[in-house]
This record gives structure tokens, C-alpha cells and sequence, in this order.
């Protein structure tokens, strides 16, 4: 049986957005074959397909945990798309364009030193100028016991945020939410 032109858009359109049984059921095949017809027009490799990142290749290039990627996409407005390969895995991908728009507006998040050049292209021209800039990027990092201690001495004593933050090397958001934590921890 022949696949429609509206079929073969509506293959181009959902693959990677969909499931494939979701897909073949739609049309009304198998899986199996969908899956000859998708390898036939050259879609059979969902995730490279997208022509994006997954947050796990972006954080292997700037050399970060993927749960940082994940964060500045929940909690710091870093566009994704969620896509599906194949059957159900779901991955979420970053648009590169829409990284460095990110990026350049979040510069102090991101170490450019670790980046290797051209690595992510195409590369805006301030990247470089940012690449020789070494940084202590702490978003994120796992606090220590010694550190906790410290900041419960220090806040006990009566230091600001902003002096603790420099103490630390960490933000004073970040300062101001451990302590809420480690305070509501040991007095509920």
C-alpha cells in the first residue's frame, strides 16, 4: 500500500514529536512498517533529525553536569522541546541559536573557558572575549558540611548575605536559601 502525500508530510511533521505506534495508528500500519518507511526517507535517527542539542550533549560540551542544563531550562528560562524517538523515550533538546541567545544573557552562569572553540557553532563573536575570562561558576555546586557549618556561624554572627556570598563564592540568593533550609532543618 502507497503512502499518501499527506501520510509522508504527517510522518515528517510528528516523527520525533510522537511515538511511532502513536504515528502508525494514525495511519492506520504497522510499526514495522513505518519504521522501513521512515529509515527509507531518511528519518529513522529521531534525535539527530531535530538538528538540536539533547541537554546532555550541551553540558558534555561546556563540561557541566546535565542537571545544571536541566535547571537553567526549569528554573531560568532556557528554551527546550521535549521530542520522543523511536517508540517512547523522551529526550529534551536545545535549539543552539536559542542557547546563545540564552547564554549571552546569562554570562555569569556559564564558564566560556571550558568551551571549546567552535565546538557549539555557529559561535557569536563575544564568546571569545568570554573564553578568556576564567570563572568559578558555583550554580549549583553541592554544598559541603564545613560550608554549611560556616554559614550558620557566619549568619549566627550577624554577616550579611552579601559578605557570606563573597566568603563562599556563592550567590546571595543562594546564601539566603540555605540558610532557610539548614534553619527550618534543625528548628521545624
Amino acid at each position: 500500500m502507497k503512502y499518501a502525500a499527506e501520510d509522508i508530510q504527517l510522518i515528517k511533521d510528528q516523527v520525533g514529536a510522537f511515538p511511532l505506534s502513536t504515528i502508525a495508528k494514525k495511519l492506520n500500519r504497522s510499526i514495522v512498517a513505518l519504521e522501513v518507511k521512515i529509515t527509507r526517507m531518511g528519518l529513522s535517527h529521531t534525535k539527530s533529525y531535530t538538528g538540536m542539542l539533547t541537554a546532555g550533549e550541551l553540558a558534555k560540551n561546556l563540561n557541566i553536569d546535565r542537571n545544571t542544563v536541566m535547571q537553567w531550562i526549569l528554573n531560568h528560562d532556557l528554551d527546550s522541546h521535549q521530542r520522543v524517538t523511536r517508540n517512547k523515550k523522551k529526550f529534551t533538546f536545545i535549539n543552539i541559536e536559542d542557547f546563545w541567545i540564552w547564554a549571552d544573557k546569562n554570562r555569569y552562569k556559564i564558564d566560556f573557558s571550558k568551551l571549546e572553540p567552535n565546538s557549539l557553532p555557529p559561535e557569536p563573536d563575544w564568546v571569545a572575549g568570554e573564553r578568556k575570562i576564567t570563572k568559578q561558576v558555583t550554580n549549583y555546586k553541592v554544598w559541603t558540611k564545613q560550608e554549611e557549618k560556616l554559614l550558620l556561624e557566619w549568619h549566627c554572627c550577624g554577616k550579611s548575605l552579601s559578605e557570606i556570598s563573597g566568603m563562599l563564592g556563592r550567590t546571595s540568593d543562594s546564601i539566603r536559601k540555605k540558610i532557610k533550609r539548614l534553619t527550618e532543618k534543625h528548628y521545624p
